[in-house]
């Protein structure tokens, strides 16, 4: 980590402080300086991070365990809509499209044999 960010931004040292809150042991330093946005952040915009957050809870539902313990309560759907900008309307689309597949695909016989398939077809 290059400590020469955070004396010319002095958001920045905050702002990766929220990141490591978000992402924990998986994010990095060169993940943060991707997502992060200097410019918006010392105008007092932090919509990087709101769009991180966003990222990490779409990921997060992303996953078998999340779908079979929704088909399990009987959940069909969840709804990404209520955050985020018309800017980020069609990825929310497509992520809601993509859950909404593997939830379908989670009720399937052969389900696990499908798995790294469908995980590859996602990525």
């Amino acid at each position: 980590m290059d400590n020469r960010l955070f004396q010319i931004d002095p958001y920045a040292g905050i702002s990766y402080g929220l990141y490591n809150s978000v992402k924990g042991d998986k994010g990095s330093f060169e993940d943060f300086l991707l997502h992060y946005d200097s410019t918006g952040a010392n105008k007092e915009d932090s919509s990087w991070f709101t769009k991180l957050v966003k990222e990490d809870t779409t990921n997060a539902l992303n996953s078998p365990e999340v779908w079979e313990a929704m088909n399990t309560l009987g959940v069909n759907g969840v709804d990404l809509l209520g955050a985020g900008s018309s800017s980020d309307f069609f990825d929310t689309q497509v992520s809601g499209l993509k859950l909404q597949l593997m939830q379908a695909f989670s009720k399937r016989d052969d389900y696990k044999e499908m798995k790294p398939l469908l995980d590859q077809l996602m990525s």
